[in-house]
């Protein structure tokens, strides 16, 4: 029924060390992008995104650090946070300093693990780490400062077979996960948590992204047949339907999604490995799917952020390296 969009031609890329290659050696609540005046309205022209001249090369993220699983990126206190799941699975964290630059990759304080992505959101000054434990229940680590909360399970009892996905939405917290039968289910936090409720309608077997993006909470899954899906938040506790993203895109893993300059950007790891960008403009219309530059290869659900007038892209590599690709304000 779904026809995969990686057949469609792209330009000539760059000569850019791909993923996989050996290893050489804003603090705000909602994830977007900056500010809201500074919008990009012609996203199909050169440098833009969907051009290879907008793009840094693929690099590895300093520090020699590995994971299984996708990166994930959070804002907080003017730095870039970077948190993985290590191949031993501990949780592990990197910052990349807007004065310093990246620092050394360290283990996240209380011995967590976890079998999947981690995610990770700021919110009310603290930086909030989600993860599914090894038993399959949700739990967080917060900091504040330089000080962690030590990890906890999320009230409600829910259990994931999968890594959560948080956004931060008109000043209230998000935290959506896979059930245990392959439905959707979300909990609101708005100083205390107010229960898991099910989004209805749709299935997935991989993480949840969520974003808040022009005044909508939007969550974006891989479907069980490996399509794309969006649903939004139209009301307290009602969701509208759920609808395939334009393109006929195909996944094996969770999609990753932000806004930047007024465009959201929806970034997939392509069913041959490939990583494949959509972008949806101020005015709501999707570009076709595009590879990105670079030949960027990854095993996991690419992640994408906004962070000092830069979009940055993670990934993990086929060699369980941690690379990032940069596109630049123009």
């Amino acid at each position: 029924m779904f026809q995969p969009p990686w057949n469609s031609p792209f330009w000539i890329a760059q000569q850019q060390r791909p993923p996989g290659a050996p290893i050489r050696r804003d603090d705000d609540d909602d994830d977007d992008g900056g500010d809201d005046r500074d919008v990009e309205p012609n996203i199909q022209q050169q440098g833009g995104p969907l051009s290879p001249t907008g793009w840094s090369n693929w690099r590895p993220v300093p520090g020699g650090g590995q994971t299984l699983s996708s990166p994930a990126p959070a804002r907080y206190q003017n730095d870039l946070h970077l948190f993985v799941r290590g191949t031993d699975d501990r949780l592990y964290w990197n910052r990349l300093s807007r004065r310093t630059g990246w620092g050394q990759w360290r283990e996240v304080p209380g011995g967590g693990r976890t079998p999947s992505s981690p995610s990770a959101v700021t919110f009310r000054g603290a930086l909030h780490l989600f993860v599914r434990g090894t038993d399959n229940r949700i739990y967080q680590n917060s900091l504040t400062g330089n000080n962690w909360s030590g990890w906890r399970e999320v009230p409600g009892g829910g259990l994931t077979t999968s890594g959560p996905g948080a956004a931060v939405h008109q000043g209230v917290l998000y935290l959506f996960v896979r059930g245990t039968d392959n439905n959707i289910y979300v909990q609101r936090y708005d100083g205390q948590w107010r229960g898991w409720q099910q989004i209805a309608g749709g299935q997935t077997n991989a993480c949840p992204s969520a974003v808040s993006h022009q005044g909508r909470l939007l969550v974006f899954v891989k479907g069980l047949d490996n399509g794309i899906y969006v649903n939004s938040l139209v009301g307290p506790n009602r969701w509208s339907s759920w609808t395939q993203v334009p393109g006929g895109g195909r996944t094996p893993s969770s999609p990753g999604v932000t806004s930047y300059r007024g465009n959201l950007y929806l970034v997939v790891r392509g069913t041959d490995d490939r990583i494949y960008l959509n972008v949806q403009g101020p005015r709501g219309q999707w570009t076709v799917w595009r590879e990105m530059p670079g030949q960027g290869r990854t095993t996991s659900g690419p992640e994408p952020i906004s962070f000092a007038n830069r979009l940055y892209v993670f990934v993990r590599g086929t060699d369980n390296g941690i690379y990032v690709t940069t596109r630049t304000r123009r």
